[in-house]
């Protein structure tokens, strides 16, 4: 079966490091893209939301989409395991008094 070229689909829209990354990760996937809307960018900034996006061949439309929901599933994970929560169930230090030293005489034979 050939492929048609113009048989493509969009994947993803977004901020265009979003799509960058994107773009990775299916290329890392033995998948061909295209990353659509720089122009857009370049001309409007970010006043134009997810107006990148990231297209595939129809045919790679579920492999790459497949990869990108592993690549944040993974980066959720990864989000989750390096918070560091407060503690609950510990109870507070008690208050440190600062400044304060306990009181020497000043005489050296202790009168």
């Amino acid at each position: 079966m050939t492929r048609d070229p113009h048989d493509i689909v969009k994947v993803a829209s977004g901020e265009i490091v979003q799509i960058q990354l994107y773009q990775q990760v299916v290329s890392e996937a033995g998948i061909e893209s295209k990353v659509v809307g720089l122009a857009l960018e370049a001309s409007f900034g970010s006043a134009l939301s997810n107006s990148i996006e990231l297209w595939v061949h129809q045919m790679d439309a579920e492999k790459a989409i497949a990869a990108i929901r592993l690549y944040e599933d993974e980066r959720v994970q990864k989000e989750e395991h390096h918070k560091h929560p407060h503690p609950k169930n510990d109870a507070k230090p008690g208050q440190v008094t600062h400044g304060k030293e306990p009181h020497v005489k000043q005489d050296p034979l202790g009168e």
